[in-house]
């Protein structure tokens, strides 16, 4: 396992174990494999659990990533349950949860413009001395 990967189990293991102080446990399990693949899950009380599920994978010839996807809740103040699923690896954070805001659609003229300059790359006019 790589420096990153027991930082990240050890970090888990920490949220899980606040998570056990400030509020009643109800269940709790977790899993990390010797390939760096990992799964833990928690519910409390007050209505919050988590569950996240990770793996080791290579990015490039050079570089490992991981990859991780997960869901979590909780009861708000106003007695509503919200609920995110999310994933992370090299492409970044993406949360979705229906109280999320998402955001318009791009407009066709942008996204004819992109078109247009994927297709014409801008190229630097020559210096003349």
């Amino acid at each position: 396992m790589t420096m990153r990967t027991l930082l990240l189990c050890a970090a888990l293991f920490v949220v899980a174990a606040w998570a056990a102080d400030t509020s009643d446990l109800i269940s709790q399990e977790s899993n990390v494999e010797y390939n760096g693949k990992y799964h833990y899950h928690y519910e409390l009380a007050d209505g919050s659990k988590a569950t996240q599920d990770g793996l080791l994978k290579t990015v490039s010839a050079e570089h490992d990533g991981e990859a991780v996807h997960g869901k979590y809740s909780f009861v708000s103040d106003d007695g509503q349950t919200y609920v995110v699923s999310y994933t992370a690896d090299e492409n970044g954070y993406h949360a979705v949860g229906d109280h999320l805001p998402t955001p318009p659609p791009t407009p066709l003229s942008v996204l004819r413009t992109l078109e247009y300059l994927k297709l014409h790359p801008y190229t630097p006019p020559e210096r003349q001395h």
